[in-house]
């Protein structure tokens, strides 16, 4: 009976029918008291939903999309799935509609999508100033002096706090000629996209500070400072192709006195990540299957239609279309950008980490069910197979790395996207097996979880090594597994019981808690 309302439970979120018919707008509200018969998980999730739901779909950023905003989105379904509440999908339709409306195309490849620039390699070296030039302790190295022998520039403690290491530079005027420190961006840079140019800053005295990316003669963007507080500024600049750009550390002018101090000077650009593609679609896409398999939902069917019609359009394309980015399609699963360097120009593998393609792959799954396409029901098929491929039996549970190119294992947190994967492909009757779902519940019950009934927590990696701090409450796709063995959600539900859930992690965790209760 409990396997029967689990497997029901887990299969509500795809094929639901509800009993009631959505809202005609947007509008509706969604309550944050409890009644006197809801679920304590329900009340939990709704307090940190009021607190957070919101926070993040307005931010264009991938990173914050993919690793916050997804679960949000997510969350949401598995609620209505336990509720019945169109109010919850009323939610999906305003954050989805203000996140692709903020899509970009950051390359001017033709296809829209999201960016950031937290994955970038840095096109500067020694950007907080912490190693000296060999020869000259107050020289950082890597930067090159102009007009100037160490008297009024040079490396110094005034830093603006914890993070930025302990060294920053002071450029002082002598009223005389230009006093600057500068630097070459790297060869390897990735022209015709956007960069961005960040930097701490501040002055004393009349001087204002900056930091000026220029081609030559020609500035491309810049930071001014004339505040006596540390102040943290970033701008975008564009870059051309095949040029030898250099970043700048000087006054607005030499005639005045005072001096400009400088920390923590980065120059990343601004790229798109499958990953991240992925996360942010998944959510979006199985809303989209929803609508197409509940009669009773069909007054979302509109917005339904223009979300697969983004997906298919634009973010599935990309990876293989794209003029700038190149096809990452290997012909067994995605690999990094055969153009650009998108995450460091030092590359030991093209492979990438299991949880990018696993992610993709199950985005294409989800929308498979809909459109019907082979090629991507093929993809995904050979994603499966390829991370089967690499799954190493060990006592009955599964072990795996975090790529082909390490030994490092897989890590708990990043696990919840392959985990997601692997039972979106058992549900669908692709690669994977019962057999198999069950030897990922050993991994967690076997290796990763200490034992404890009253306490219990989780290893950090998949063979049960590492210390979790904290990241063994993110169980969101793990607890899916509870469809295998019960205890799984068990042992999740005590973690959270008395626990103060913060975080869009912990939000979707609650959710599935709800869902599979």
């Amino acid at each position: 009976m409990m396997l029967s309302k689990l497997i029901a439970a887990a299969t509500l979120l795809l094929t639901a029918v509800p009993g009631q018919a959505p809202a005609s707008s947007p509008s509706a509200s969604v309550s944050s008291t409890a009644s006197a018969a809801e679920s304590v998980w329900l009340t939990k999730y709704k307090a940190l939903e009021a607190a957070i739901g919101d926070a993040v779909y307005t931010d264009p950023s991938s990173a914050n999309l993919a690793w916050g905003e997804s679960y949000i989105l997510r969350s949401y379904l598995d609620v209505y799935a336990a509720t019945q509440d169109t109010a919850w999908l009323d939610k999906i339709v305003t954050h989805a509609d203000t996140i692709i409306a903020n899509a970009d195309d950051i390359d001017n490849d033709g296809f829209s999508g999201w960016s950031t620039s937290q994955y970038s390699p840095p096109e500067l070296a020694n950007t907080s100033f912490e190693s000296a030039a060999s020869g000259d302790t107050t020289l950082p190295a890597n930067w090159t002096r102009f007009q100037d022998t160490g008297s009024h520039i040079y490396r110094t403690t005034d830093v603006p706090g914890s993070g930025t290491g302990t060294q920053s530079v002071r450029v002082v005027s002598d009223q005389t000629k230009w006093k600057k420190l500068r630097q070459k961006i790297g060869a390897d840079y990735a022209g015709g996209t956007k960069h961005v140019l960040r930097a701490w800053g501040k002055r004393t005295g009349s001087v204002v500070g900056r930091v000026v990316l220029r081609d030559g003669s020609t500035t491309l963007c810049m930071l001014e400072y004339a505040s006596t507080a540390w102040q943290l500024k970033q701008t975008t600049c564009d870059i051309p192709a095949g040029r030898a750009p250099e970043v700048w550390l000087e006054h607005a002018s030499y005639t005045v006195s005072g001096s400009a101090y400088f920390d923590d000077v980065r120059l990343n650009g601004i790229f798109p990540y499958i990953v991240h593609d992925a996360m942010i679609g998944i959510p979006i896409a199985e809303f989209v299957r929803l609508v197409a398999k509940t009669p009773a939902l069909s007054g979302y069917s509109a917005k339904a239609a223009a979300y697969r019609a983004f997906l298919e359009n634009e973010i599935v394309p990309r990876w293989e279309q794209s003029g700038y980015l190149g096809n990452t399609w290997n012909g067994t699963s995605y690999q990094q950008s055969p153009n650009v360097d998108t995450f460091s120009h030092v590359r030991s593998s093209n492979d990438l980490p299991f949880n990018m393609p696993l992610g993709f792959a199950n985005l294409l799954t989800v929308l498979h069910e809909v459109n019907g396409n082979p090629t991507y029901l093929d993809r995904a098929t050979k994603v499966a197979q390829w991370a089967k491929g690499h799954l190493t039996g060990s006592a009955g549970a599964y072990v795996w790395n975090y790529a082909t190119y390490t030994t490092k294992k897989e890590d708990l947190s990043h696990a919840n996207v392959d985990v997601s994967a692997f039972v979106e492909f058992y549900r669908r009757g692709q690669v994977f097996t019962a057999a198999d779902m069950t030897a990922f519940t050993k991994t967690l019950k076997s290796k990763m979880w200490n034992g404890s009934t009253s306490a219990p927590g989780f290893s950090l990696y998949v063979d049960g090594t590492g210390a979790a701090n904290g990241v063994d409450y993110f169980l969101h796709s793990w607890l899916e597994l509870s469809e295998f063995d019960r205890q799984v959600w068990t042992l999740a539900a005590t973690k959270y019981t008395g626990f103060t859930a913060t975080n869009a992690s912990h939000l979707i965790t609650l959710s599935r808690l709800l869902r599979l209760e």
